[in-house]
């Protein structure tokens, strides 16, 4: 009795696993629990008992009936009874290329059995998502609680738990929970977000058009059909509403924009010639009874660091508006989390002082003789790094993490950061302390800053001097002037944020290889590429081309795009992509070739693409002679 007793007290004991809450089912939350199931089949496999009974045990909240979150359309596939979740329009398309959310575990070959168009509709991609983390798991969402909201967390000091309140749209249920971490993938798209000042003059000074947000396009023909339209906000909202209000028959789309910067005004031709890009321009009073908008210019201000409307300014008249739409993106919802514990999503600056050495430079780039040092604004908005963050996790409680993206690679990003917070949850990659994490953070700052086209989005004075500069270059040689180092800024800015993915895929242990924070591989930079000639395709539609009433970047040559799972390369659409049903995501047995354009002459100008077809797929690893291509954020077209 007592030898027995003896032996069971030399058995070791294993330490209960984590619990973890998750909030939301969308991309983010859908992808941390299959990271979960890879790892659980993986160690199952392997025999590793000790792994297995480390990996968390995860109650995922989602308050919507379904998962996929807002890549569901309210208005087919979501539950138009809830008012409060945030829906894509049915008809919306990618706009970056397909072959950069592929994964590596379940490719497009796998799930649509046939070579794709580089850009696809929403719906076929929920599928593929969907798909990818069922096949293996019938019983995949059994962890996952819908229609139910949760109301509540916070962190009790005392336990080391994290208390979680839930209420249950259905069985109107309330709950009260503790887990031991926490991770919020709510998504950033949580809420619409509109500028204030906008929303108020269009009210007070009488505009008696429609005014809509761009998640609220359910009816989006009957607002733009035969139509003068307004779009206030120049990124990729706005450029695929843009191309959506042609398709469906808009008269005129003006776009505005505070910056000029966003990818709907570097755009070099839209069908028909439909779209005009107010840029710099916002409106600034309501005119024609109600019918119409003054634009007034506006300019950065150094002294001030905001942007300021010019007295003597330039104007715009735009008559007979019958609806603005704003595509001015959205803010995340965090208003279930304590406040101590919510971060800023790149909303809150960085104090300068105390992030750059003393007496900081900025590594030379091309543009360095036109502007010399630039002195940085005394605050910095940085693109990569929160002040309450160190890699997703909050600093001030590594036990509370937030699964979002913030790279040029979005659904992949987030699936790379599952892996990165489930290594942390489960000790395979380790955290290091609050000082060291402020000071790697630091570290990225100074990466960011040396990157030009990060620096402009997050140094208002640099933005500001190099906005001066064009400004000056514009009346030295015309409106059609193009920085000729637009492309080559493009380029080192995507390879930074693939760069900092792979940092993670490492940290994370993720099964995919692209290189390190150092280097990229070949196969990282084919991802850079694809991104690249993806935007290439954007700044060479030609306006006086035959095809311009027609061609979209939609449209443009597949040259250069593989698959970097399979190598599969990709196909023109079938037909025309203003010509494609809203349902058809334009994909055929023998799609027709589509005619050679202005695109095909750029892409055979690059000295260091050889983007002959061959079994291995292209060779896009080097770069260094960009000169002979058009920019992409180069040019604005003022007329």
């Amino acid at each position: 009795m007592g030898e027995a007793a003896e032996d069971t007290m030399k058995v070791p004991s294993t330490p209960a696993p984590p619990t973890v809450a998750v909030i939301g089912c969308g991309p983010g939350g859908m992808f941390f629990l299959h990271a979960i199931e890879m790892r659980r089949r993986e160690m199952e496999e392997k025999g590793d008992l000790e792994g297995l009974a480390s990996l968390p045990i995860v109650t995922c909240f989602e308050r919507a009936s379904v998962p996929g979150g807002v890549w569901r359309a309210k208005s087919t596939d979501g539950n138009p009874e809830q008012t409060d979740t945030t829906n894509m329009y049915e008809a919306l398309w990618t706009n970056g290329p397909k072959e950069n959310i592929e994964f590596h575990d379940y490719t497009y070959d796998d799930h649509f059995h046939q070579p794709l168009p580089v850009y696809m509709p929403r719906q076929p991609l929920l599928d593929y998502m969907l798909c990818r983390v069922t096949r293996n798991c019938p019983h995949f969402f059994d962890a996952v609680r819908f229609n139910t909201n949760v109301t509540s967390v916070k962190w009790d000091e005392e336990k080391s738990k994290f208390v979680v309140a839930t209420s249950n749209h259905e069985t109107k249920e309330e709950l009260t929970e503790t887990f031991d971490k926490c991770i919020w993938a709510a998504g950033q798209n949580g809420k619409p977000s509109f500028p204030m000042h906008i929303k108020r003059l269009l009210k007070c000074g009488g505009f008696k058009g429609k005014c809509i947000h761009s998640s609220e396009c359910e009816d989006f023909k009957t607002d733009v059909e035969g139509k003068r339209v307004v779009f206030i906000g120049d990124e990729y909202s706005a450029e695929d509403l843009a191309l959506q209000a042609i398709k469906l028959g808009v008269e005129k789309v003006f776009i505005c924009s505070r910056r000029g910067w966003g990818v709907a005004t570097y755009t070099s031709a839209w069908p028909m010639k439909k779209v005009e890009a107010c840029e710099c321009m916002l409106p600034t009073e309501v005119i024609q009874d109600g019918r119409g908008l003054r634009l007034t210019k506006v300019y950065p201000d150094i002294e001030t660091e905001e942007y300021e409307f010019a007295d003597d300014g330039d104007t715009k008249d735009l008559l007979d508006i019958e609806t603005v739409v704003f595509c001015t993106g959205y803010k995340p919802n965090l208003s279930m989390i304590e406040e101590s514990m919510r971060p800023s999503f790149y909303n809150v600056p960085f104090e300068t002082e105390e992030v750059l050495p003393e007496n900081w430079t900025m590594t030379p780039n091309p543009s360095s003789e036109h502007l010399g040092h630039v002195l940085p604004s005394e605050e910095l908005y940085t693109c990569y790094v929160d002040p309450l963050l160190y890699r997703n996790t909050l600093i001030s409680n590594p036990n509370m993490m937030y699964l979002f993206s913030n790279a040029h690679y979005p659904l992949k990003d987030i699936d790379v950061m599952a892996w990165l917070c489930l290594s942390y949850i489960t000790g395979d990659a380790k955290l290091p302390s609050a000082e060291e994490m402020q000071r790697r953070n630091k570290l990225d700052i100074l990466e960011e800053m040396d990157d030009f086209i990060s620096r402009a989005d997050c140094d208002f004075c640099y933005f500001a001097a190099y906005d001066d500069f064009f400004d000056k270059k514009i009346i030295e040689e015309g409106k059609s002037w193009k920085d000729p180092n637009g492309e080559e800024y493009n380029l080192i800015s995507m390879r930074l944020g693939a760069r900092f993915m792979a940092r993670s895929m490492q940290d994370g242990g993720y099964p995919e290889d692209i290189g390190n924070f150092t280097k990229l591989n070949e196969k990282g930079e084919r991802m850079v590429q694809m991104n690249f000639l993806s935007g290439l395709a954007r700044g060479t539609l030609d306006p006086d081309s035959e095809d311009s009433k027609w061609r979209t970047f939609r449209d443009h040559d597949t040259n250069g795009f593989y698959s970097l799972q399979t190598g599969t390369p990709s196909v023109p659409l079938k037909d025309r992509w203003l010509d494609l049903d809203e349902k058809d995501c334009g994909v055929t047995d023998c799609a027709e070739t589509v005619p050679p354009s202005i695109f095909d002459k750029k892409v055979s100008q690059l000295p260091s693409l050889d983007l002959k077809k061959d079994e291995e797929g292209p060779n896009l690893t080097d770069v260094s002679d960009l000169s002979s291509i058009e920019s992409l954020h180069g040019g604005r077209n003022e007329e």
